[in-house]
């Protein structure tokens, strides 16, 4: 089985693409098959490149370790997120594009066991990861942002968290770091569909389920949105740095098929009356995937034009076909 951790239980090996998901795929494929012709690439990109190509052809076409060898290592050989080419099309980030953040780590670790790479170098990544474990239990790199735990997005948190683990778990976790991380995972809810997949599937890798915060199934419910699922409650939601709803009062709900997925797995952890109303849901989301498959929006906050994030990316194609091959 191919997978990874954003799309929980999608085989992207096995994956039956609808025909307007494998076009959107051979599309964007090209478009970033010409963002690297000018050395501009991230991490990310290399990854959903990989899985794009299983999904469509069967195996990996693009020599993407050499491009990654290339443009996604700093001098000492460490992974980058993003290449130089790539850190100035972001705002006010020209300065600051060699970055070594938790998420980067993984992905290049996801990748090179991928190609088999030999003991030595997944070690290296174990390191990296080692070094980034706080006193606090969390797992970021502060030199890449040196923003307080409570600041952080507890969707960027949890993922961390259960990327680190992933990789500390090959070759076994010692009892202190288990209890660790153990303590941050027994804490409150958080609202957000992805921190709850994330912090379940940590806990499951730990043998620590029984630590899940007490109330799990209550956080779908409200995350139902439009045809699907919503990753947090919009009317609940507040501002996590002034802690008031001031500032989300108008932001607008959209389903996601990524989300979708999160509740899916969450309900799985919870009692049969909520797996029994997740799934008839999660078959009428597969039902309108099927009429408008590329109908997945971008989040917009209040009344501003410009998206807040990406609509259409390989993993939400790839979570959008599995929900319709699997609940259709």
């Amino acid at each position: 089985m191919i997978d990874y951790i954003i799309i929980p239980g999608v085989d992207v090996s096995a994956l039956k693409l609808v025909p307007q998901h494998e076009h959107w795929l051979r599309d964007w494929l090209l478009d970033i098959e010409t963002e690297i012709s000018h050395d501009s690439v991230s991490s990310a990109w290399c990854l959903q490149g990989i899985l794009a190509e299983i999904a469509l052809f069967g195996y990996v076409q693009t020599d993407w370790e050499g491009i990654i060898r290339e443009l996604l290592k700093d001098e000492l050989g460490r992974p980058l997120a993003y290449s130089k080419e790539y850190g100035k099309k972001l705002h006010n980030f020209s300065r600051q594009w060699k970055q070594t953040p938790i998420h980067a780590i993984y992905t290049h670790w996801w990748i090179d066991r991928y190609n088999g790479s030999d003991a030595n170098n997944i070690n290296a990544y174990r390191d990296l990861i080692t070094r980034c474990i706080q006193p606090s239990g969390w797992i970021y790199n502060p030199a890449v942002s040196p923003t307080v735990p409570q600041r952080r997005m507890k969707a960027e948190l949890m993922l961390s968290l259960s990327m680190g683990v992933e990789i500390l778990s090959v070759q076994g976790l010692d009892q202190t770091s288990k209890s660790l991380f153990e303590a941050i995972l027994s804490s409150n809810l958080t609202g957000y569909l992805s921190a709850e997949c994330f912090r379940m599937r940590t806990l499951q890798m730990l043998s620590a389920i029984h630590l899940a915060p007490y109330g799990l199934e209550e956080i779908i419910d409200p995350c139902e949105a439009e045809e699907g699922y919503c990753d947090f409650s919009v009317e609940s939601k507040v501002d996590d740095y002034m802690g008031t709803a001031k500032r989300t009062s108008r932001d607008k709900p959209i389903h996601s098929a990524i989300s979708a997925l999160h509740a899916h797995q969450i309900a799985k952890y919870c009692d049969l009356e909520t797996q029994q109303a997740v799934q008839p849901r999660l078959s009428n989301f597969a039902g309108y995937l099927s009429a408008y498959p590329l109908d997945i929006p971008a989040f917009r906050m209040r009344d501003i034009d410009v998206p807040f994030g990406t609509d259409l990316s390989p993993f939400e194609i790839f979570a959008a076909s599995h929900i319709i091959s699997t609940n259709g």
